[in-house]
């Protein structure tokens, strides 16, 4: 997500950026007169007291994977630096996920957090040590992305290679099971629009939390999805007998399936939306994006 954004600052040209790196060397090609390239380390408090500047907007990615009392560490130390530069605000990327998976249809900024896997408490963790450390020292807001799709990530990776290369009864019985399942997929180009939107906005952040997902994009269901990706890398398998399990049965399903959503589960975004946001990407574009890089 962080190169995604940095390369959308660049080409709108309105920002001033300073990149955190541990590996100068790695991002010495985007060095210019508006962007400064830092080399420091979260684990090393010593190494980011160049980094931040007074009356600045942190917007706050990091993350590292598999590694609770690490991540931990690491925002205290980005805490305790900021309350001493006095940034003017924070805006940290969370997940949708620390909500769990017990709320079976409609999620809100006001649901009640209910993590349950290690990475969901370690993600709702920090979200609780920025909302009681950093006020009042520096504003907050805290963006809620669901399951992002982009070029260079993980997501819609497993059902490419599978539609691509899997057996035709394989992919038939994932097309019977879930073709009426949603998604909750967000396009990586949406979300780094909502991180400026919070990064613009003019509305003081006292630690509000927005949700963002691309549940309100016609596609965003497993039969479209399919759809789409099938169309993209020429697949003209047709299934004779197409039909799906009705919905009803497919709640019923999931269940009995602990770490998994409901298959009907929403997230609105009427909060961010408010502020101004505007989606810049349709799923379908998103995804044909995707394809298109990593060459069909």
């Amino acid at each position: 997500m962080g190169r995604h954004l940095v390369a959308e600052c660049i080409l709108q040209g309105r920002f001033k950026l300073r990149l955190l790196t541990r590996k100068g060397k790695t991002l010495e090609h985007l060095s210019c007169d508006k962007i400064t390239i830092c080399e420091g380390d979260l684990m090393k408090p010593e190494s980011i007291n160049d980094f931040l500047q007074p009356d600045s907007t942190l917007i706050h990615l990091a993350y590292m994977n598999n590694s609770h009392d690490q991540n931990i560490t690491a925002t205290i130390n980005l805490i305790k630096a900021l309350r001493q530069t006095r940034v003017k605000r924070v805006i940290h990327c969370s997940t949708a996920v620390v909500v769990g998976f017990s709320v079976k249809d409609v999620v809100t900024e006001e649901t009640m957090p209910a993590p349950e896997s290690e990475y969901e408490q370690t993600k709702y963790r920090i979200e609780k040590l920025f909302l009681s450390e950093l006020s009042p020292v520096a504003e907050l807001a805290i963006l809620r992305p669901t399951e992002i799709i982009g070029p260079g990530g993980q997501g819609l990776q497993k059902m490419i290679k599978r539609l691509r290369s899997g057996k035709k009864y394989t992919n038939y019985l994932y097309h019977l099971l879930l073709k009426s399942r949603r998604f909750n997929y967000v396009s990586v180009h949406n979300v780094i629009a909502a991180l400026l939107t919070l990064t613009e906005t003019q509305i003081i952040q006292k630690g509000e939390i927005y949700n963002i997902s691309d549940d309100d994009d016609d596609d965003n269901n497993y039969a479209a999805v399919e759809r789409i990706i099938n169309e993209n890398i020429n697949n003209k398998r047709a299934y004779y007998f197409d039909v799906g399990i009705p919905k009803s049965l497919l709640i019923f399903l999931f269940l009995f399936m602990p770490g998994s959503s409901s298959p009907d589960r929403v997230y609105p975004q009427n909060k961010i939306a408010a502020l101004g946001y505007r989606k810049v990407m349709t799923l379908n574009s998103a995804i044909t994006e995707i394809l298109s890089k990593e060459g069909k």
